[in-house]
């Protein structure tokens, strides 16, 4: 038995979605187990919807997730979209939603196309001879121009959307992916192609790819390639194409290959995406405790991301609010936490949490009346602050 080293994530991937996609699925009525349910309902795990396009001619379904808190607040997003969606939403965006959790990558916002005609709609050019004899081929351009012209802008006008988007492909889907990067570079900021069919054509794509490289100095993209073991003559053109990169390249285009050797070409989708939306967001978490390094390093941060990303990146209340409240109650540390308090009342002037946490701090200080103006107007902005109302009320007692 292969030893699958992806194992651990995959098991814990399976059991956050496993609960359902549209229907849960509870115990029949009268079993024994009833008595210990206390509540069921459905657990819904994103939207999906039909869309007509003139370009293909035909409806395609259309999955969505957004990030948790989107309903909440107004930033925005970039944007993964993830072809074969009918297989790969739940997976994929598992694995989006994973990452994020934990401060890997930003939220993002998961589009998924459901496929038809594969070979129609991921290729570009027709099949030769030796390829074989596939009469629908070289339909990409259609499915070029309803990703471009028709779905693209009403995701951009339905959602809030940074202009930083993700093309995400296994196998055909993986070959249409870099191949719309040479024909259509500006569409995507990222292209993640996991066991790409790099085959197509006696390896055309990979035979141009090189020259189309030195053509475009100025380029500003990230691209990743993925596959399991592969036969010699697709690596030695990958090994052509990396030596072009280094050569000519410019500094704005990076790119990443990675085999998963252990791995098959059915199996290597979901650890390529993983670990490439990693490395794509290499540095998103901030380094170290801010609380410590103070706001001049945390706007030296998030100015770095915003200008590697190509969008502005703001420092988020609660990223601040966290650090500040880290420093203050498990390091005893109010000065440092005040300051980063006031830097967050500088960017959000109405954080209720961020008066609690200067209140909070002052009172550390043993400067009562100041903590007793801060507490109030903490809950002069948010009424249903407790914690700011018992300490105001723990203040009064004490006088």
């Amino acid at each position: 038995m292969k030893n699958i080293k992806f194992f651990p994530m995959i098991v814990l991937f399976y059991l956050s979605v496993s609960l359902v996609w549209s229907q849960s699925q509870g115990p029949e009525k009268g079993s024994s187990s009833d008595i210990r349910i206390q509540s069921s309902a459905d657990y819904v795990f994103g939207r999906s919807f039909l869309f007509n396009s003139e370009y293909l001619g035909e409806s395609k379904k259309i999955f969505i997730k957004v990030p948790e808190g989107y309903s909440e607040g107004g930033n925005r997003y970039p944007v993964i979209y993830i072809l074969d969606g009918t297989s790969y939403f739940i997976p994929f965006t598992g694995v989006v939603q994973y990452l994020h959790s934990y401060g890997m990558i930003p939220g993002v916002i998961s589009v998924a196309i459901e496929s038809g005609d594969r070979l129609k709609e991921f290729t570009y050019t027709k099949a030769d001879e030796e390829t074989g004899n596939w009469p629908t081929s070289g339909g990409a351009e259609s499915f070029f121009l309803f990703l471009s012209e028709e779905l693209i802008p009403y995701i951009d006008a339905t959602y809030r959307t940074h202009p930083f988007r993700i093309i995400g492909g296994h196998s055909l889907a993986g070959l249409f992916a870099v191949e719309t990067l040479l024909r259509h570079p500006d569409l995507f900021q990222t292209t993640i192609a996991m066991s790409p069919s790099l085959y197509w054509n006696q390896f055309e794509w990979l035979k141009k790819a090189g020259d189309w490289i030195t053509d475009n100095k100025s380029i500003r993209h990230f691209l990743f390639i993925s596959v399991e073991e592969k036969e010699e003559k697709q690596k030695n053109y990958l090994s052509q194409f990396r030596k072009s990169v280094e050569m000519n390249a410019p500094d704005s285009f990076k790119y990443s290959y990675t085999c998963f050797p252990e791995e098959d070409h059915g199996s290597v989708a979901l650890p390529a995406l993983f670990t490439n939306l990693k490395n794509l967001f290499n540095g998103w978490e901030f380094p170290g405790e801010a609380w410590e390094t103070g706001p001049e390093k945390v706007k030296e941060h998030f100015q770095g991301l915003s200008k590697r990303y190509g969008f502005p990146v703001p420092i988020a209340e609660d990223f601040l609010i966290e650090h500040a409240f880290h420093g203050l109650r498990q390091h005893e540390a109010p000065d440092e936490a005040i300051r980063l308090f006031e830097f967050c009342l500088s960017l959000y002037p109405n954080s209720a949490e961020a008066y609690e946490g200067m209140g909070e701090a002052y009172e550390a200080k043993g400067m009562k009346g100041k903590a007793r103006e801060f507490y109030k107007k903490a809950v002069e902005i948010d009424p249903e602050n407790k914690n700011a109302k018992e300490m105001l009320e723990k203040l009064s007692r004490n006088e």
